[in-house]
């Protein structure tokens, strides 16, 4: 049950029509925890401002973002945040069955390559309290990216902390359709709702 009663979409600050807007285009609905943040408006429009910023000068494909960002959220054990990436990622025609299916054993799997494997360790040491990047995740991560490709999964993992925290400590209400997913693709391995059920 959320902490914090989300805003209904008609509650919700003009400024931040755009934002509903996207959200609603992207996915058919608002998600709880821009609803939630939306009660201190300047904050849901700096959050908004800063992901669209990350977003629209990456040059790292949106796949391996979005698998970053599920891996991320899997170490930080953000239940929410891993069921809206591996929701976006089941959607992404440039993942396969397999590739979805083996996400969790990525080092092991051989449907990842090596640059992905450093790329998704990297993030899950980026989620790791204390942080466990190491001068070394750097280095392999080098064999494959550019220095600006690294500054642009730090800045992906960056706001993928912050609403990985702002998720798990409010225990957003998880919707109905990244649920789904989420139970249909890993429930069998270990993946529930926990403190984000409405």
């Amino acid at each position: 049950m959320p902490r914090i009663k989300p805003l209904d979409i008609e509650d919700i600050d003009s400024d931040l029509q755009p934002a509903v807007e996207a959200y609603l285009d992207r996915g058919g609905y608002v998600a709880n925890s821009f609803r939630t943040m939306a009660r201190r408006p300047l904050v849901a429009k700096a959050y908004d401002e800063l992901r669209n910023a990350v977003m629209a000068s990456l040059t790292i494909p949106k796949t391996l973002r979005s698998l970053m960002f599920h891996i991320m959220s899997y170490e930080a054990g953000c239940r929410y945040c891993q069921a809206h990436s591996i929701n976006t990622i089941a959607s992404d025609p440039d993942v396969s069955a397999e590739k979805l299916d083996s996400i969790w054993e990525y080092e092991t799997s051989p449907h990842y390559s090596d640059a992905e494997r450093a790329a998704l360790r990297f993030a899950q040491a980026s989620a790791m309290v204390p942080n466990g990047v190491t001068d070394e995740d750097f280095d392999v991560l080098r064999e494959f990216y550019s220095d600006d490709q690294i500054v642009e999964m730090g800045a992906v993992l960056s706001l993928g902390a912050f609403i990985n925290r702002w998720n798990d400590t409010m225990a957003s209400e998880l919707e109905a359709k990244p649920r789904a997913k989420a139970e249909s693709l890993i429930g069998g391995k270990g993946w529930d709702v926990g403190k984000h059920a409405g």
